[in-house]
């Protein structure tokens, strides 16, 4: 772990400072495979992070005094996603971070499933995240512009993960995993804005149980029947007395 390197609780008054690190970092990442400067959105604007703070656990990373990085990440009980972070690029190289990922297990000793996704392009992230203790699990489709490598890390026994014969109507934050047992043809509805939408549904099981998982648009395209995929952070419902299952803000994985 780099000397030196804190992370405190970020404030409205960092969010232009944040902004102008990620700015400078994000768009570095053209020396590591990214198609153009740029980066994930809201990136660059100090509206974003002020937004994220009502959400999200931000955090300034510190070398010395100075705000070198910034970390954001979404929490449910023992589940956090890394959903942010970055490094001014004058400081790569340099641990902070290795280090701040370590300060941020430290903040949620609770976790057992640490989670965080990097662009196809990143040559960068793997070996980082490996040295970290992550692995890739599979393939991120929630962008269908982006796709994503996704990792984890687990710790002792992990509870964040619940079996499908678990699953109520009505939960929300619900991470699965299962084998796409069977696919509906998708059929055409009408969104609350007036604007044209594919639905489908899937038979999604493990040795629990069943549920029915409900496919929008390019979801349909990325499941396959026989594929093993995982849903973190959906929720479940009941439409005409049947449960399913939807990804909603969640994020969709294909497991490899």
């Amino acid at each position: 772990m780099a000397a030196d390197v804190s992370l405190v609780e970020a404030s409205e008054i960092d969010s232009e400072r944040l902004a102008e690190i990620a700015k400078r970092a994000y768009d570095s990442d053209v020396e590591y495979g990214a198609p153009a400067p740029g980066g994930p959105q809201g990136y660059d604007s100090p509206a974003f992070y002020t937004r994220s703070l009502k959400y999200l656990g931000c955090y300034a990373v510190l070398l010395g005094e100075e705000v070198v990085g910034g970390a954001m990440v979404s929490a449910g009980g023992t589940h956090v996603t890394i959903e942010r972070l970055f490094v001014d690029p004058d400081r790569h190289r340099e641990g902070v971070g290795s280090a701040a990922v370590g300060l941020l297990a430290e903040r949620y000793p609770e976790a057992t499933l640490w989670t965080l996704g990097a662009p196809e392009w990143n040559t960068r992230a793997p070996p980082f995240l490996e040295s970290l203790g992550f692995k890739q699990i599979g393939w991120e489709h929630t962008d269908p512009k982006v796709r994503a490598r996704w990792f984890e890390k687990r710790i002792g026994d992990v509870e964040a993960i619940a079996p499908i014969g678990t699953l109520k109507d009505g939960m929300s934050n619900v991470t699965v995993e299962g084998k796409v047992t069977e696919k509906s043809y998708p059929r055409s509805v009408r969104s609350k804005r007036g604007g044209e939408l594919m639905v489908a549904n899937a038979g999604l099981e493990d040795a629990t149980g069943r549920i029915v998982m409900v496919l929008w648009d390019k979801q349909f395209e990325v499941v396959k029947v026989g594929a093993r995929l995982r849903v973190e952070r959906g929720y479940t419902n009941a439409y005409g007395g049947v449960k399913q299952l939807n990804v909603g803000y969640g994020r969709l994985i294909i497991l490899m």
